[in-house]
């Protein structure tokens, strides 16, 4: 027996390595759970679950570096943390279903997984969807239109059912027209999938062509800003001298920000965002610096996304992470505070927001913001669907490792809410994603400014509605399926 079900573990592990994280082959990341699953029904319970879980937690240690924000052993703790959480549905899977005959069996390990990701990235992790099957799946544009609908809980259903029906049909038991049947099942609901979800690609969107620019600070005055900044960062004094020094370093960073502003709105642009943090400014100098950035949208005559980093030097935490909205009579439409700053890098720094996306009419469309990590929340830009906003403006800030797989995940929020998404990056990719998912426009690690011509538009959604409906369906068929296995196996023991 172990000679047979070895293999099958080590393909598994293979295949995990390249499925998610630092490294995606999106194909992997359907296949890898088949390995987990045939070497888990063909183990001893206790034995099999113990090496299964050893090797995915050596995999995570892996496939998560340079991702988690996490220093030392720390990140060895989150990342064990991950592990854990993601290795439920394989135990459920094996107490549960993992020598059940019957076909309807294959549902366990589904369902299971997508209750683990929805109390996993809701509850227990300050992380939000990071680390989600769906994310590796972006490119496939039909597939991803089932977002619209179920969120990412239906594509990430759909990817570890095809594993689960994959694995019970290569038991040996399993006849050959019940692998056909089985075959034939699966198939039909994918086909569907799919086919709704290019009928939706090809379907017209009514939206007006805006003409947008997304500018990143110049490298090297914003180096010379954070080496000036290390020590705050770090919890230490400065002396007067450094304050005057950080402050000129500060003035640079933002005169030639506003200079490329001006650049771009008199070569056309309506619409101007900088990336995360761009700015920086002293709390005492910010009404000077939003002074200025309402003469320059008024004399440009256009909209502004401010994204600033604010210092108030006896603050704690010290910094601000924000977006300012100015509008094209020079006025301050809106301003958003970073929901979610990024636990372990940021969160010692800045203070969250409030959890709350706003918007207001730019003319073209109902408008809003939020910044970068707040993306990784659904349930937070589901917001953008009940303000009946066309575009929300992400301003970000990533850096290598990360920035791959955080472009994917940004696609998703356009899909789920049905908006238009515009996301300045510095670091990584600006983009601007339409509701259907397409990347309409794309720079990789930016060194100036992304110009497009980007329709602005929404489209209602389903999931804009139901939110996790569909997760929460999935939590209770789960529930329903371990009450009656747990009734039968109780009527078992009695008839013994």
């Amino acid at each position: 027996m172990s000679g047979r079900r070895i293999p099958w573990l080590l393909l598994g592990a293979a295949l995990l390595l390249v499925a998610n994280g630092r490294w995606i082959l999106p194909l992997a990341a359907w296949l890898f759970p088949i390995g987990w699953l045939v070497f888990l029904d063909r183990s001893r319970r206790l034995s099999g679950l113990g090496l299964a879980f050893l090797a995915f937690l050596l995999i995570h240690f892996s496939i998560w570096w340079g991702i988690i924000p996490a220093p030392g052993i720390i990140y060895y703790i989150v990342a064990a943390i991950y592990a854990a959480a993601y290795f439920v549905p394989f135990v459920v899977h094996r107490l549960v279903a993992g020598r059940a005959d019957a076909f309807l069996g294959t549902l366990v390990f589904p369902l299971a997984w997508v209750s683990a990701e929805l109390v996993f990235s809701r509850w227990l992790t300050p992380y939000g969807s990071w680390a989600s099957l769906t994310y590796t799946q972006s490119d496939s544009l039909a597939l991803v239109q089932l977002a619209s609908v179920t969120g990412i809980a239906g594509i990430t259903f759909l990817m570890t059912w095809f594993a689960s029906v994959v694995a019970w049909m290569l038991r040996p038991q399993v006849s050959g027209h019940r692998r056909l049947r089985a075959a034939a099942a699966y198939g039909v609901v994918m086909g569907v999938v799919v086919v709704s979800g290019q009928v939706r690609l090809t379907g017209h969107i009514d939206a007006e062509s805006v003409r947008v620019a997304a500018i990143v600070p110049d490298a090297e005055r914003l180096s010379a800003l954070e080496t000036l900044l290390q020590p705050v960062r770090q919890g230490r004094e400065l002396a007067i001298a450094d304050l005057g020094l950080i402050q000129e370093a500060a003035s640079s960073l933002n005169e030639d920000l506003f200079k490329r502003t001006r650049r771009e709105a008199r070569a056309g642009a309506r619409l101007i965002a900088w990336s995360e943090t761009a700015s920086r400014v002293f709390a005492s100098e910010e009404e000077a610096f939003l002074a200025q950035a309402s003469r320059v949208a008024a004399e440009e005559n256009v909209i502004l996304f401010l994204a600033v980093g604010v210092w108030h030097p006896d603050g704690t935490p010290p910094f601000e992470n924000k977006v300012v909205v100015v509008d094209t009579s020079g006025v301050i439409a809106l301003q958003y505070h970073k929901a979610h700053p990024i636990y372990g890098g940021e969160s010692s720094l800045i203070s969250a927001g409030a959890e709350s996306v706003a918007g207001y009419e730019a003319g073209f469309g109902r408008v809003g913001a939020v910044i970068c990590h707040d993306l990784d929340f659904p349930p937070l830009l589901r917001q953008a669907s009940s303000a009946s906003l066309d575009l929300v403006v992400a301003p970000s800030d990533d850096w290598d490792d990360v920035a791959p797989l955080h472009a994917r995940m940004a696609v998703f929020r356009a899909v789920e809410n049905g908006i238009t998404l515009f996301r300045p990056t510095r670091g990584g990719r600006s983009m601007a994603v339409d509701s259907r998912g397409r990347i309409t426009a794309r720079v990789d690690m930016p060194d100036d400014a992304m110009v497009a011509d980007i329709r602005i538009g929404r489209v209602g959604t389903v999931y804009g509605v139901t939110g996790d409906l569909f997760s929460w369906g999935c939590v209770a068929g789960l529930c329903v399926w371990l009450v009656l296995g747990a009734r039968r196996a109780r009527t078992s023991r009695i008839g013994e």
